[in-house]
């Protein structure tokens, strides 16, 4: 999917929305992030493998989290495949139906947390960390590239959210640009959209944090992404806009 018939399906998604004269909408990196930022990151446990109960898997996993030097909020979810409907933080980040829990390797690093004794005991050292995507994964283990739109929804106005994308699949090559997924995205908030956020220039292992800002806030966000559509990521950031 070339850049120009992106911005056909941006305008088209725009105008089942009233256009807000105030909303102002623009790109953002890691370094444009508010210091009062919430990030969350997609954990199962298995209640095969981990023997605790979902709120001291929660605790436990944040602390270890923590004395690893992430600030990062673990984000429990029901499944490490195709499950969608993914919630966050009580409700600070819902996920539509077209994301997934994903558990492949990616070119996202997995955080190295400093388990413990007793953690090997109760299981917790078996918590697996997930990713999302935007389609079911197949018998390949990758995601497939339909649909390539994508819904979140915020239980409060967001001024900024940002998520780590990886472009690429892992693979074998030494070529660095084989195994693109993804062109770049785009995002849309309060019916405007913003400029595509190029993945052409990235190479394979690199893995940008890309977002939006709206100072206006906003409560509903679209991404579209281009090329193969694929989207791959991680650590989902979001600054309310009380915090902003």
């Amino acid at each position: 999917m070339n850049i120009k018939t992106t911005k056909n399906i941006a305008l088209t998604l725009c105008t089942a929305f009233v256009l807000p004269a105030v909303a102002a909408p623009r790109l953002i990196g890691e370094a444009d992030l508010k210091a009062a930022k919430t990030s969350y990151s997609f954990f199962y446990a298995d209640p095969k493998k981990v023997l605790l109960t979902t709120a001291t898997i929660q605790t436990q996993l944040q602390d270890r989290l923590i004395a690893a030097g992430l600030s990062t909020t673990p984000c429990l979810i029901p499944g490490d495949l195709n499950v969608n409907n993914l919630v966050c933080g009580g409700g600070a980040i819902r996920f539509g139906a077209n994301f997934f829990s994903f558990n492949s390797i990616t070119n996202i690093p997995k955080p190295k947390l400093p388990f413990t004794a007793e953690d090997k005991n109760t299981g917790l050292d078996k918590v697996s960390l997930e990713f999302g995507v935007n389609g079911l994964s197949p018998a390949i283990n990758q995601p497939s590239e339909m649909p390539r739109v994508v819904h979140f929804r915020f239980n409060q106005r967001i001024a900024q959210f940002g998520m780590v994308f990886d472009p690429f699949i892992v693979t074998d090559s030494t070529d660095p640009q084989e195994g693109r997924v993804s062109d770049g995205v785009q995002f849309i908030v309060n019916g405007q959209a913003t400029p595509v956020r190029d993945f052409t220039q990235e190479t394979r292992g690199n893995i940008p944090l890309v977002g939006v800002e709206d100072p206006h806030g906003f409560t509903e966000l679209t991404i579209i992404s281009t090329g193969g559509g694929s989207i791959i990521g991680d650590q989902f950031t979001i600054v309310p806009l009380t915090n902003f």
